[in-house]
């Protein structure tokens, strides 16, 4: 959808341009996107794991975003390379991604495509939530809304079905994402991308414990995830305040 550029201010601070790209046919959503994405991010409060929104514009017909520059890799990238970093700091990035997504239902806003690739690792090891192009404010109860992109396999099955949904969406899409940190498979057996997508959405499915692929995941841990990415919404948590809340129990933070 877009193209990043390092740029500098005036007063020499390293900035990231978010440039869209000028490929979009009548017609494509692209634009309107990458609109929505701004309009949610300047309406967002600081937060030190949720990337800064700058300003946003219009030159010579491309729409562009400025927001903040960090110096690192996303998640994704770091998982190819098999990063070294990343072992020695898994747990404080599953506490930052955890961060990151109460402050953002703090200040009424649901991510909706959160997935390694969204996810920016600092250099120093701070992680940084991006991407709002698909955000929505959260609604009072389960509303169906007009979804035309994501990633389907980190995407909560009401989601993907076209169902109504609210925030327990991101709790899912925050549990798929910690089960592939920890185990570096993703929770659904397949041979290709279908046959993962349909054994996720099947809620006769028995998922896999994280700790078949990793024994030193700690019980209390496994049994938060699986809980996150429990089909039906009604027997995830409610909000990400109450993962948070146990979450810090397990990795010992006060």
């Amino acid at each position: 959808m877009a193209t990043i550029w390092l740029v500098t201010d005036p007063d020499d601070r390293s900035l990231a341009l978010r440039v869209m790209h000028d490929s979009f046919g009548s017609g494509s959503n692209g634009p309107t996107l990458f609109r929505h994405g701004c309009e949610i991010m300047a309406k967002l409060a600081p937060h030190r794991n949720v990337i800064t929104f700058h300003a946003s514009g219009k030159v010579s017909g491309r729409e562009y975003a400025v927001l903040q520059y960090v110096e690192g890799l996303n998640l994704r990238e770091m998982n190819v390379r098999e990063d070294p970093m990343l072992e020695e700091i898994l747990s404080d990035l599953i506490i930052d991604l955890c961060a990151g997504l109460v402050h953002l239902h703090g200040q009424g806003i649901m991510h909706l495509d959160l997935k390694p690739e969204n996810l920016i690792i600092s250099r120093g090891g701070t992680l940084y939530l991006c991407d709002f192009d698909t955000a929505q404010v959260i609604p009072d109860t389960p509303t169906k809304f007009d979804r035309k992109s994501g990633t389907p396999l980190y995407m909560a099955p009401e989601v993907v079905n076209g169902w109504r949904f609210d925030q327990r969406a991101d709790v899912y899409s925050f549990g798929v994402t910690v089960y592939e940190m920890l185990t570096q498979v993703k929770p659904f057996e397949g041979q290709t991308s279908k046959e993962k997508l349909t054994n996720q959405l099947n809620p006769k499915y028995l998922i896999r414990k994280p700790r078949k692929f990793n024994p030193n995941i700690p019980i209390l841990l496994e049994e938060l995830i699986l809980k996150c990415i429990e089909f039906v919404p009604e027997k995830r948590y409610l909000t990400m305040g109450m993962v948070a809340r146990d979450l810090y129990k397990v990795m010992g933070v006060h």
